[in-house]
């Protein structure tokens, strides 16, 4: 999945009220009348929770797994790191086509396959894995960063392959 659709669906589903099942159960005891949209819970709230739900459900369940892993990631954040990534997201969407290819290619001209696998790689791995890679790669030099990088992911590629 590209960076930006992902990055629309972290946004998207963070902005979402926590449960769906309002449009098929009607609100919660107490919510009041007004919950889930008016009337039958059919206002706009309830009509964007059913298109989010239709989104998930065409999602794998590996997709589904990266999405839970990001938003657990977001609600360890403190507000003010929400705030800067927010802000650093808004500015590499302004930058021009060109400026965010070369921020992409930053990774020494590295196919956006092995860019996928390096994420996917990095989501899936326990905290503890992160960190020990994180720490293995920052003692390297600059230019062995990258060939170490490649080399993990297409480790994790070849995995994957294998059953």
């Amino acid at each position: 999945m590209k960076p930006r659709v992902w990055i629309s669906i972290v946004v998207l589903s963070a902005s979402l009220p926590l449960n769906p099942l309002w449009a098929q159960h009607g609100p919660p005891p107490g919510a009041g009348p007004r919950a889930g949209g008016g009337v039958g819970g059919a206002g706009a709230a309830g009509a964007g929770e059913t298109a989010a739900v239709e989104k998930f459900l065409s999602l794998s369940d590996t997709e589904l797994d990266q999405l839970l892993a990001a938003i657990q990631r977001i609600r360890a954040m403190t507000p003010e790191q929400r705030v800067a990534l927010l802000e650093q997201m808004q500015r590499y969407r302004a930058l021009p086509d060109g400026e965010r290819a070369k921020l992409r290619q930053g990774w020494g001209m590295v196919s956006p396959e092995i860019q996928d696998a390096w994420r996917a790689m990095m989501q899936q791995a326990t905290p503890e894995r992160r960190a020990e890679i994180q720490r293995e790669l920052q003692s390297l030099a600059p230019a062995e960063r990258t060939a170490r990088r490649r080399e993990l992911a297409e480790a994790y590629l070849a995995a994957q392959d294998t059953p």
